[in-house]
């Protein structure tokens, strides 16, 4: 009995110390796994923070780029690369960004109203935006000093080229020359015909160049065949593995050319092809390189800037404690250059007042202030009729950004200044977000409908001119005679008529008169703003 007894204690103190150990082993498993779990946190928040500290930095240097496109000296001494940069910057930028947004804006007008070329027509073609700028203005440098000996001898080194050009493709590649001949065909300015000539000239110089090293005298012909078929096995595997459509069609082409001159055209077409698309892609990346380079200048450029003005600064920065950083906001420094130039107390208390809602602002918002995402989710979910389509207007973008501080302000306990209150400042800029509102609505709606109320209203009135000018003219009364006289009417009848009708030759709009004290349309609300309500979550009274 004992014995059994002390074999129960014995299995009983090993059942208690393996599940001691095993409580400890789970203990130590959790504890691993709870601080492998705060350090993936941890990792995780630093690398949204750097993220959000790269994001921050590039929205700055974007800043920076497009500060200057606002300014009219800037475009009357840009070059085309310059405008070239600031459009790509202003593109990559203006989905996400209010200021990169009214930068596009003030670039299409300024590249449209200079040179003529439309950038909603341009994408992502910054080197074809380029070229143009630089065609244009070429063009009218040539313009402006006519009958020139370089404009004249440039005509004719044209013109010489590009009947060599036309010549060699006839013989040498005519199925290039058929196409070439038909897309000439279709040029509709003179514009495009001279650059449907130069693609020519270009291709004509580039086949018929010789290779690096070589002498245009004496090529060696085993060497040229050796070059060609080396570059066309290399344009082969290329095609195959890049641009599969492109090959499978050549290759139909190539395996049913009639005679041995189109099989060598179809080859140096691919070879030409193959050439064209890895050039393309080291221009890609030569591009990348130097806009990688425009933008570090231009950052350089800009904290150069911002360090001037903290120099001259420096005083009222001092007395509001603003990091030098701070002065790549526009806002705050203009209102610290504001309580510089203060002359009086009440100057200076407005400007200080200024300069306190900046920092405010900025301490909610950034140093760039809200991206057009955050304004996007606040404005559609408390306005009605806010869409997508209302973001892509800058003055839409601006009011709401102003009604988002203003709101913040408010929030904040910011009483206003002299002139408004915080209040009607939140309801001034929701008055100004439903007008713009509204303005693209039925801006919409007319590109839409293709119904411009303006261009019809001038079409209406034009014709109605028409009519009552021709009312009484010969031609209307030559054609009431020969209508009198096929209805059976004689001479004489159609005679008096006739007469008659020239006598009161007036027309019946001519007794509509209106009177001076005519009664007035009350105009009703139309477009997004019907029915809007107010601002949801505004500042309270």
């Amino acid at each position: 009995m004992s014995e059994s007894d002390g074999m129960d204690d014995v299995v009983d103190g090993g059942l208690r110390q393996s599940l001691m150990v095993a409580s400890r082993i789970a203990e130590t498993l959790a504890r691993k796994r709870q601080e492998a779990q705060r350090q993936q946190e941890h990792l995780d928040s630093q690398a949204a923070h750097e993220a959000q500290a790269r994001l921050a930095a590039e929205r700055s240097a974007a800043h920076a780029a497009l500060a200057p496109v606002e300014k009219d000296q800037w475009w009357d001494k840009a070059q085309p690369s310059d405008i070239a940069t600031a459009y790509s910057v202003a593109e990559a930028w203006k989905d996400h960004d209010p200021t990169a947004l009214a930068a596009s804006e003030r670039i299409r007008q300024e590249v449209f109203a200079r040179y003529g070329i439309d950038t909603r027509d341009v994408g992502t073609d910054t080197a074809y935006l380029e070229s143009g700028i630089h065609t244009v203005a070429t063009e009218r440098a040539r313009l402006a000093a006519p009958g020139t000996a370089a404009g004249v001898q440039g005509q004719d080194d044209h013109k010489s080229q590009l009947q060599s050009a036309i010549e060699w493709a006839a013989e040498e590649d005519p199925r290039f020359y058929a196409e070439w001949r038909n897309r000439q065909g279709f040029t509709d300015t003179v514009e495009d015909q001279r650059s449907v000539e130069k693609e020519l000239i270009q291709y004509w110089q580039t086949a018929s160049a010789p290779a690096v090293g070589q002498s245009t005298e004496g090529v060696d012909q085993t060497q040229s065949k050796a070059d060609h078929q080396t570059d066309l096995g290399r344009a082969t595997e290329w095609a195959k593995e890049h641009d599969r459509k492109f090959y499978d069609d050549w290759k139909l082409r190539h395996d049913f050319a009639d005679t041995v001159a189109d099989e060598r055209s179809d080859e140096n077409r691919l070879i030409r092809h193959w050439q064209a698309a890895t050039g393309a892609q080291l221009a890609s990346q030569s591009a990348a390189v130097e806009h990688e380079k425009a933008m570090q200048l231009l950052a350089a450029a800009r904290a150069e800037e911002l360090r001037a003005q903290a120099a001259k600064l420096a005083p009222q920065m001092e007395r509001h404690q603003v990091p030098v950083e701070y002065l790549a906001n526009p806002e705050l420094t203009k209102a610290l250059q504001l309580a510089h130039n203060a002359k009086t107390p009440k100057a200076l208390e407005v400007a200080d007042a200024a300069v306190k809602e900046r920092l405010y602002l900025i301490g909610k918002d950034g140093i760039n202030g809200p991206d057009i995402d955050q304004l996007r989710k606040e404005t559609t979910a408390n306005v009605n009729g806010a869409g997508e389509e209302h973001f892509k207007d800058p003055a839409f973008v601006d009011a709401a950004k102003n009604l988002h501080e203003a709101k913040l302000l408010a929030e904040g306990g910011f009483k206003g200044d002299k002139w408004s209150t915080q209040e009607q400042r939140y309801e001034r800029a929701e008055k100004e977000l439903f007008a713009r509102m509204e303005g693209v609505g039925r801006e919409i709606e007319n590109r839409v409908t293709g119904n411009d109320s303006s261009r019809l209203k001038d079409q209406g009135l034009k014709a109605e001119t028409t009519s009552a000018s021709d009312y009484g003219s010969a031609e209307r009364q030559n054609a009431f005679a020969a209508s009198l006289a096929d209805s059976g009417a004689n001479e004489s009848q159609v005679r008096g008529r006739v007469a008659a009708e020239r006598s009161e030759a007036s027309h019946p709009r001519g007794a509509l008169t209106m009177g001076k004290g005519a009664a007035k349309a009350r105009k009703s609300p139309t477009g997004a703003s019907k029915g809007a309500e107010r601002f949801k979550g505004g500042p309270s009274k």
